[in-house]
């Protein structure tokens, strides 16, 4: 198969507004819902305080509107901050390819699209078109995993979410910054040879996480407006980035790929309909046991002091030593303890940036839970490449065992809460905005300050409403939330 390059260049500059199904647009508001959310609910913390200073440092025209902020910066500094802090909590989206999208998806596209006054509609596009380029090349990369005689082995040696998240910032900057066919194809060239090193088997064997983790969502939506921006000024890139011998996937790492998970139904088979979205702030891994443990939870009306002991039972990799660490010393070492989403969610805090806080973390009450909490192999996922298809796995089954009142309490989940594939795992609407009000301070309800609940009402209803109305109208909106929630 040739010119797979031009093919998806054509996709993502000729797709507009008009071309969206329904259901496409819905999501792609969903999903930005659900991202701006993500991204106010790290406002206040360290590696949010990190991202202010260092936008700040960098200066520029103020152009774009950076999430908690009262004030803009440049186009690329709030692709930057916006994209980053959305991956902080771990709380956003995540394909089936084991990769999040939607930040630097979203953020690129918000920043193009406010610096140059585009309209709703133009934003939404530039979301589905973005999403569905990045998620193409993951699928055609297939998960960053080892398989030998059909089992899986490990992660690979080279490999991650890293590129193909920077690929989805490419595919919506070079759509809303209105490139041709042939400047994207150069923007694939420029932005696919400067993304960001493949860290993820690294990530996997450290208990102590850096802030970026795997990847700084950040420097990938950076990669996406800066190399849709230089391909406009005439930069030129390989122009045949996924096709040949050597196409992106070898020189990224993967040991295989699938020409035909690249395009087959592209324009048609939107992949945005296949995100999922995270009730709790950890890594997607452990929200098939949460799943499981929270349904018993509710099912049996258990308290947190009934319970003697939980096994959770967790998929291959999901039993790495930071996923088994009882007594986590910091925020990003929390997302990944199957102990500390278990207790935080037994003790009912509410699924956001309070899970973090200080006040969660040195609980007496949530460290003696952690303790009592074991990981254990998940024997239905014994093999992932089982539960594969089209280099998506869309099922990985995980579950608990509670020891309480006497007796065991089981349960297994095949599919997590927020998983699209199933009606009583889908993220409704009321669920997507319970978890926004919790990210900007206020209850599920949306009760809180009033000023504050009254800004995030009405910042989302201009998201959900996007396709009425230019994109300042969200952009205003964010400025306005920034005020009444007392900006970083």
């Amino acid at each position: 198969m040739t010119g797979l390059t031009q093919t998806l260049a054509e996709f993502v500059t000729e797709t507009r507004f008009e071309h969206l199904p329904a259901a496409v647009v819905a999501e792609s508001r969903r999903l930005l819902l659900d991202t701006i959310g993500c991204a106010l609910g790290a406002v206040r913390t360290e590696s949010g305080r990190i991202a202010f200073d260092y936008v700040s440092q960098l200066g520029g025209k103020p152009d774009a509107t950076v999430i908690g902020a009262a004030t803009r910066s440049s186009t690329v500094n709030a692709a930057y901050a916006n994209a980053r802090l959305a991956n902080v909590l771990d709380a956003d989206d995540t394909f089936p390819t084991s990769t999040h999208f939607g930040n630097a998806t979203v953020f690129s596209a918000l920043a193009l699209a406010e610096t140059q006054a585009m309209h709703g509609r133009e934003l939404l596009a530039a979301i589905a078109v973005g999403f569905d380029l990045g998620a193409r090349i993951g699928s055609w990369m297939g998960a960053p995993m080892q398989i030998e005689n059909g089992r899986v082995t490990g992660w690979n040696e080279l490999g991650g979410p890293a590129a193909t998240i920077a690929w989805a910032a490419i595919g919506a900057a070079s759509n809303i910054a209105g490139l041709n066919a042939r400047q994207a194809n150069h923007a694939f060239g420029i932005g696919g040879a400067n993304s960001p090193q493949p860290t993820l088997r690294k990530w996997a064997e450290s208990v102590e996480q850096p802030m970026y983790k795997y990847a700084d969502a950040g420097w990938c939506a950076q990669v996406g407006v800066s190399a849709a921006l230089l391909a406009k000024l005439g930069s030129t890139g390989f122009k045949d980035f996924l096709d040949g011998d050597n196409a992106f996937w070898k020189t990224y790492g993967s040991p295989a790929h699938d020409d035909a998970a690249l395009v087959s139904g592209l324009g048609s088979d939107w992949q945005i309909l296949n995100t999922t979205y995270k009730p709790w702030p950890c890594c997607r891994w452990i929200h098939h046991p949460l799943t499981a443990f929270t349904r018993l939870m509710d099912e049996h009306a258990l308290a947190p002091q009934e319970i003697e002991h939980v096994v959770v039972r967790a998929n291959p990799f999901a039993l790495t030593p930071i996923f088994c660490e009882q007594q986590p010393g910091d925020m990003l070492s929390a997302e990944f303890s199957h102990a500390h989403a278990l207790a935080a969610a037994a003790h009912r805090v509410p699924a956001g940036p309070l899970w973090y806080a200080p006040q969660t973390m040195n609980d007496p009450r949530i460290a003696a839970f952690r303790a009592r909490v074991s990981v254990a192999a998940e024997p239905g996922a014994a093999n992932i490449a089982d539960w594969m298809t089209g280099g998506q796995w869309r099922g990985v089954p995980g579950g608990v065992d509670i020891d309480a009142r006497g007796r065991v309490f089981s349960a297994t989940a095949d599919h997590a809460l927020g998983d699209p594939w199933q009606a009583d795992t889908h993220f409704s609407d009321r669920a997507l905005a319970a978890k926004f009000n919790v990210m900007t301070g206020l209850d599920a309800h949306g009760e809180g300050a009033p000023a504050l609940a009254q800004a995030a009402s009405a910042l989302t209803d201009a998201v959900m409403n996007a396709e009425d109305a230019p994109v300042s109208r969200i952009t205003d909106g964010l400025l306005a939330l920034a005020a009444a929630g007392g900006e970083r």
